[in-house]
């Protein structure tokens, strides 16, 4: 007897696609569970910064084109949670667990439970790890009108320099100079919007970044060489500013180079997506999919060009290994880098 199919082909690739984002391909039923579950859903994408800056405008990018990509095709929305540690245990604790709620936290969360573990209540090897959306190469740099335009000029005279909290990445990498590298800077911290006008009003003199970030703080700043680059947090150095040296080229003391190194996982969670811990695993490999393929979607790339972002995602599956592998620094090391930073 043949059976009339009513479902309409469209339907038919739809249930497809469904079934490989979910990882589960052998289960139809547990694909269609999905897919039923984010029809009608709004996800949260929760940000652990402020409207406006870079982390903000990343979201709101990657927000646009995710929908598309997952089972069920759900609204999605950006939330503005600033904070480090705490957006962190915001997620780990309150958040739904039941992939309604995903985050975009401070890259530095995984460092920070190595390193200063006081207040922090989260785990981050059980967060959910869905994908990182780009690496994540650290500078150190001075505002143009700045006497210090070299790292040299760092080493004999103080440099007034704003981050946005101790926790944040930018204190620490600031942190570490001074202590690996005698660098005299001056770190102040409550700089968060406010950076970007207090160096060109004066009031510091530099600060430190991603410089994948720097297009959303201060989208000027490169294109009219207004700060000059005084190092490099990273393997190697950069095109942008072949001159710099990176920090790594600085210090032979081998257990400076290891802190320098360590530090440098960080990198992994640069912009990277998270689902609290307790999420059932159907809907974790669905967003982990979905992220994949957002990547990858000319439309999202073509307004990552546009918004002079960057993009070099890696998968969930890679984030998740890169962070148990930060978590497992050794205690003795551990204790040189909290020594570091502090």
């Amino acid at each position: 007897m043949r059976v009339a199919w009513k479902c309409r082909p469209a339907a038919i690739a739809w249930r497809l696609v469904a079934v490989a984002a979910a990882g589960v391909a052998g289960d139809p039923a547990a694909a269609d569970a999905v897919e039923d579950f984010y029809r009608g859903q709004t996800i949260k994408l929760v940000v652990s910064a402020s409207a406006g800056g870079t982390y903000d405008l990343a979201a709101r990018v990657f927000v646009k084109h995710f929908s598309a990509h997952v089972p069920g095709r759900p609204n999605v929305i950006v939330l503005n949670m600033p904070g480090t540690v705490g957006t962190a245990n915001w997620l780990f604790e309150v958040a739904e667990k039941d992939g309604s709620v995903i985050g975009l936290p401070n890259q530095s969360v995984p460092m920070n439970q190595v390193v200063t573990p006081k207040n922090v209540r989260y785990d981050a090897r059980r967060f959910n790890w869905i994908g990182n959306l780009e690496g994540a190469t650290g500078v150190i740099f001075t505002y143009h009108t700045s006497p210090a335009k070299t790292f040299r000029d760092a080493l004999t005279r103080e440099s007034v320099m704003g981050v946005p909290t101790r926790n944040s990445t930018a204190y620490q990498l600031l942190a570490m100079s001074n202590r690996l590298l005698d660098t005299k800077f001056k770190i102040i911290s409550g700089y968060e919007r406010n950076r970007v006008v207090a160096m060109e009003s004066g009031e510091l003199e530099g600060t430190a970044s991603n410089i994948e970030n720097l297009a959303g703080l201060a989208p000027h700043w490169l294109p009219k060489n207004l700060i000059n680059i005084l190092a490099v947090h990273g393997p190697q150095r950069i095109a942008r500013a072949p001159e710099a040296p990176t920090l790594l080229e600085l210090t032979d003391n081998p257990l400076h180079r290891q802190v320098l190194e360590v530090t440098m996982l960080q990198a992994a969670t640069a912009r990277a997506i998270v689902a609290p811990p307790g999420v059932p695993a159907e809907r974790v490999a669905a967003l982990r999919r979905a992220l994949d393929r957002t990547a990858k979607d000319p439309n999202y790339l073509a307004d990552v060009e546009r918004a002079k972002l960057e993009v070099g995602a890696t998968s969930g599956e890679e984030t998740q290994a890169a962070v148990a592998r930060l978590i497992a620094t050794s205690p003795a090391l551990v204790a040189m880098v909290l020594d570091t930073i502090k």
